[in-house]
């Protein structure tokens, strides 16, 4: 079963360099303090489509 509150994070570009776990949010947050979690993002849109959007993440598009 996968932990949602964790983030796989790659040293190297594309993915190439040593994975590194990380929580998405603190485990224990601490009050009056802003935390802005990890955006993790799953896919890409190709080239053309990215720019005609504005933004290569499908996430971004509303």
């Amino acid at each position: 079963m996968d932990n949602l509150n964790i983030a796989t994070i790659y040293t190297g570009n594309n993915c190439t360099g040593e994975a590194i776990m990380i929580p998405v949010m603190p485990i224990r947050p601490e009050l009056a303090q802003a935390y802005v979690p990890y955006q993790l993002y799953n896919k890409i849109f190709p080239a053309q489509e990215g720019l005609r959007k504005g933004t290569i993440f499908p996430e971004l598009v509303k």
